[in-house]
């Protein structure tokens, strides 16, 4: 009750000049469940100290409009970590599945059509730097949009970036939430895609490439010209660069 006080939502009816005893009446203490059930509703202390004056119901009108548009901001954000959690936890799942399994045969799929923000950097074959990219963190964060899933990078040459001369990456990752029309998208699948993991170090990855060409020359079909690495399990789930996994991904056709 004091603390009430104190905030300005309740006063004493009667203060005792010789004990300093507070006394409420049966109206201010009818006020107890009010502020009971705005705390329920997740409006703070400080957000309630009309509460107890006299007024019309536009007052509460007023506050529970702007609670509302409060409300749906968290619960929009709420949403955003709940589906980054979940991607987080099913690519752990996805890596410890072909981990286990040991699954690196090539495999043809057809990879559904996404849009994904993008941004174009130099790539120097420094994996770590690439992949917990600083510059994209902070150019998403200072655009105000959060992504969820793994990290890709794509090269405008499978070629090139096999024989490790490609100079240059697009990061991409998938936007959840609001999208902000103002950033670049990249618009990624609607293709056929011959995919392979790779288990281990990316600085191997090259043997992957290699399976994935030998692969497509022996099938009859032909790569590219671009190439796509979806890094599943990496330096942001764990340091031991042996539980790495990578799935490389080449548009296909005959």
């Amino acid at each position: 009750m004091r603390f009430y006080e104190e905030l300005g939502i309740i006063k004493p009816d009667v203060v005792c000049p010789e004990t300093s005893y507070r006394y409420y009446n049966k109206d201010t203490m009818m006020l107890l469940p009010i502020i009971k059930y705005y705390k329920q509703m997740g409006f703070k202390l400080q957000e309630m100290t009309g509460v107890g004056k006299k007024g019309t119901c536009f007052y509460h009108e007023t506050n529970f409009i702007t609670k509302i548009e409060e409300l749906t901001v968290e619960e929009q954000e709420i949403r955003n970590r709940h589906v980054a959690v979940e991607d987080w936890l099913n690519m752990i799942r996805e890596g410890t599945m072909v981990v286990e399994n040991r699954i690196q045969q090539v495999s043809v799929k057809f990879v559904d059509k996404k849009d994904f923000y993008f941004k174009e950097q130099e790539f120097t074959y420094d994996y770590k730097d690439a992949v917990i990219n600083v510059p994209w963190v902070n150019y998403l964060e200072k655009n105000n949009v959060v992504i969820t899933g793994a990290v890709y990078l794509g090269f405008s040459s499978y070629q090139e970036k096999f024989e490790g001369k490609i100079k240059k990456a697009s990061i991409m990752q998938e936007p959840i939430g609001i999208i902000n029309p103002s950033l670049p998208r990249w618009q990624f699948g609607g293709d056929m895609m011959a995919c392979v993991y790779h288990i281990g170090p990316h600085e191997t990855i090259d043997e992957s490439y290699e399976k994935i060409i030998h692969w497509a020359q022996k099938n009859k079909y032909i790569c590219g010209p671009e190439c796509y690495e979806r890094y599943i399990v990496d330096y942001w789930a764990t340091q031991d660069t042996d539980d790495f996994v990578t799935e490389i991904m080449l548009p296909i056709k005959k």
